[in-house]
């Protein structure tokens, strides 16, 4: 577990009876932690916060005077006159002094007296080496209150294979280990996500009876995900009916009687706070689609004219499937998702990958003007490849930073990968949204 010297929480805000801690169990520098009274210069700002992330992660406070043997004595913190704004400074200082910027959690703490303490936490598991600005890599001590510089070429190639090992880990977990029969052909859109850095969560009620209970009765319950600052806000659910254990997750499906033994809609939710969303890519039918509004003309027309529809409004040789359908499902899916962890969003980023798999000849279709538009100029977007990787690296993930709009980069990254333009999902997406924000129960869509 990371370490903590407080006794609240990882991710709430701290107050200042909680700062007391440090002089009464008389906390030290080292390893973990460090003092300043007054928010020092740029570059000695970063040389500390790039040793926390290029060692174990661990704390920098500043407003904390302490004695000789560098323990806490006294929590002082500095006047706002001389830093108003110390979040900013620490920011511009990470952006700017540190490559790659390594990931940190500042907040502000006010004491009685108006001064303030800041207190940054720097988790560990980050991708290293982090090297500052003027060339060197930092690195904690445990008999310096100061990091030091690191020339050891072997200390350098152990942050090197540490950073390496770090993206195998999610690697490892960006795998769909399912197994499939030949009556199974629809399509795949896999998605992964872990929060980041790794290890800031453990969850493991999730295995017990109570904890499965409890999120099989959450999947009935409607979240939200608001759109920016659209002031659309939708709300939805899907419903889960059935759950099985891994020895460190579990798998939520909906099921019923006909397909209970094949794959299904599902969600893997494991102990570490992490994610695996299996959504198929379910087949379209035409004529499932109301052609009197000029809207489905206009796409239909652009795809009669292109594909042999059979009676069942399939082609012999390409597959439309629902992109504002998917669309919706990882809306609800991400919020619920996120809903669940314990952590605020605000104390951690994520680690993402998108897979689609069995997609060879598939469209993403949706019943909208702009796509019959672009379908008239450019052809139908058909996939080519059976494999479709986002990033394209297989297990590789892009780094999304904590809040309420993970849903949206995870549609956006979606339709990418599934050969739609930025600027044409953009209307896709806005249009699924009024859609849904019109339709009081939207979520009879997404199920099976």
């Amino acid at each position: 577990m990371p370490y903590n010297p407080f006794e609240t929480p990882l991710g709430e805000t701290l107050q200042p009876e909680d700062l007391k801690i440090l002089v009464t169990q008389q906390v030290a520098e080292g390893y973990y932690i460090e003092y300043k009274r007054e928010l020092p210069t740029a570059k000695k700002i970063a040389h500390s916060l790039a040793s926390f992330a290029n060692t174990y992660g661990g704390w920098y406070i500043v407003g904390v005077e302490t004695n000789e043997h560098n323990v806490a004595t006294q929590i002082s913190g500095f006047n706002p006159a001389s830093h108003p704004d110390p979040i900013a400074i620490v920011r511009d200082v990470v952006r700017h002094h540190i490559d790659p910027v390594p990931i940190f959690f500042p907040q502000v703490i006010t004491l009685d007296d108006g001064h303030l303490v800041l207190a940054v936490y720097v988790p560990e598991n980050q991708e290293t080496p982090f090297i500052t600005k003027d060339g060197r890599l930092y690195r904690r001590t445990c008999d310096s209150s100061e990091p030091v510089p690191e020339t050891n070429r072997y200390a350098l190639d152990q942050l090197v294979e540490r950073g390496k090992e770090v993206s195998k880990r999610f690697a490892r977990f960006a795998e769909d280990k399912r197994s499939f029969s030949k009556a199974e052909e629809d399509g795949w859109l896999k998605i992964y996500v872990s929060p980041y850095p790794f290890g800031l969560i453990e969850q493991w009620e999730v295995l017990s009876t109570s904890g499965i209970a409890n999120l099989i009765t959450a999947s009935k319950q409607s979240v939200q995900f608001p759109f920016n600052d659209s002031g659309i806000d939708i709300s939805g659910n899907i419903e889960f009916n059935a759950a099985y254990l891994t020895p460190n997750s579990v798998v939520l499906r909906q099921t019923n009687i006909q397909n209970e033994a094949f794959n299904s809609l599902s969600i893997e939710l494991d102990v570490f706070g992490r994610a695996k969303m299996f959504i198929p890519l379910q087949k379209v039918r035409l004529e499932d689609y109301d052609l009197s509004s000029i809207r489905s003309s206009i796409a239909h027309q652009q795809l009669s004219n292109r594909l042999e529809a059979q009676p069942n409004g399939r082609s012999t040789h390409l597959y439309c499937f629902d992109i504002g359908r998917v669309c919706l499902v990882i809306a609800v899916l991400t919020n619920y998702y996120l809903r669940r962890l314990s952590n605020p969003l605000s104390l951690t980023g994520f680690q993402v990958s998108l897979e689609l798999d069995n997609v060879w000849r598939y469209i993403p279709f949706y019943d909208f003007d702009s796509w019959g538009s672009h379908v008239e100029h450019l052809g139908l977007p058909v996939l080519m490849e059976n494999h479709v990787y986002f990033p394209p690296q297989k297990g590789k993930g892009y780094i999304v930073d904590a809040g309420r709009e993970l849903w949206i980069s995870l549609c956006v990254n979606a339709a990418r990968s599934c050969g739609l333009p930025s600027e044409l999902f953009a209307n896709v997406l806005g249009q699924v949204l009024a859609d849904a924000s019109t339709d009081g129960k939207y979520s009879n869509k997404i199920g099976n």
